[in-house]
């Protein structure tokens, strides 16, 4: 598989000076198997550069056929849905699934696009749209993947989810605070042997907010080592992190991880960075 990253900031885009090379847009990371099958983890700002690329460079085959996988429906998720370009290509199939919600999601989605909020409703965007639900356990093929999900602890309902395609395996577990939940890590039987792990890193020790949903750059660490995964890549950075913050970060956690488990490969998710897996 291969991995590109087109938003790895959290809650909130933050464009400017600061975060110039890990980048200011919000979650959404493009997965592509060995044929090219297109899968996208998150909908957040990230979403609209995603599209715009597809369109550009028609990357991949002819009509669009995109699989979206949400892990929750907080804003900086969802919010590139409306500006991804394919969308608007009624040839596009166009297949988003996320955890089930107390009205559907297909609803929840929709109300953000309602007037007066956006110009055009969910349901008029020209694309082929289906909207699934998912449960905690569900183990999917979608398309040319295999998809697990596991529900993790949020203020909402969440998931993460376990991707495997060509004999290799990724786990995507952001805004998870399960570290601190008091019961047992579903992220850590999930991530199991994975060969690579996104894992929610918003927050340094001195900066971690109980009950706001998101881990530490240490408990990602020790998730990591517990499951025995082949590289870390420490995800969804605090609005408020410098890219000269994030540098010292790479370094810490490196050497944070070498002393807990060698042979761990530790990397700060930065737009544009690609990963073969």
């Amino acid at each position: 598989m291969k991995v590109r990253f087109w938003g790895t900031r959290g809650s909130i885009p933050t464009p400017g000076p600061s975060t110039v090379r890990y980048g200011g847009n919000t979650a959404c990371i493009e997965v592509r198997d060995s044929s090219g099958s297109l899968l996208i983890l998150d909908a957040g700002t990230g979403l609209r550069e995603l599209g715009a690329a597809l369109v550009k460079n028609g990357t991949g085959p002819r009509p669009f056929s995109v699989d979206l996988l949400l892990s929750h429906l907080h804003w900086d998720h969802i919010q590139g849905i409306p500006f991804f370009r394919p969308a608007y290509d009624p040839k596009t199939s166009l297949r988003i699934r996320g955890p089930k919600q107390a009205r559907t999601m297909r609803e929840l989605l929709g109300l953000g696009m309602d007037d007066p909020f956006f110009p055009v409703d969910l349901d008029e965007l020209p694309a082929q749209l289906e909207v699934v639900e998912m449960d905690d356990g569900s183990d999917e093929r979608i398309g040319k993947f295999r998809v697990r999900a596991a529900s993790i602890f949020h203020p909402s309902p969440a998931l993460a989810y376990r991707v495997e395609a060509d004999g290799r395996s990724l786990v995507y577990a952001t805004d998870t605070e399960d570290p601190f939940s008091g019961r047992a890590n579903p992220v850590i039987p999930l991530a199991r042997e994975a060969d690579t792990l996104i894992h929610d890193a918003q927050y340094v020790e001195s900066d971690f907010k109980p009950t706001w949903g998101h881990s530490t750059i240490a408990s990602a660490i020790d998730v990591a080592t517990k499951a025995k995964v082949k590289r870390l890549v420490l995800y969804h950075h605090d609005p408020d992190r410098s890219d000269e913050a994030l540098d010292q970060i790479a370094k810490e956690a490196q050497k944070q991880t070498d002393e807990i488990a060698k042979g761990i490969e530790v990397v700060v998710a930065r737009e544009g960075l690609e990963l073969e897996i």
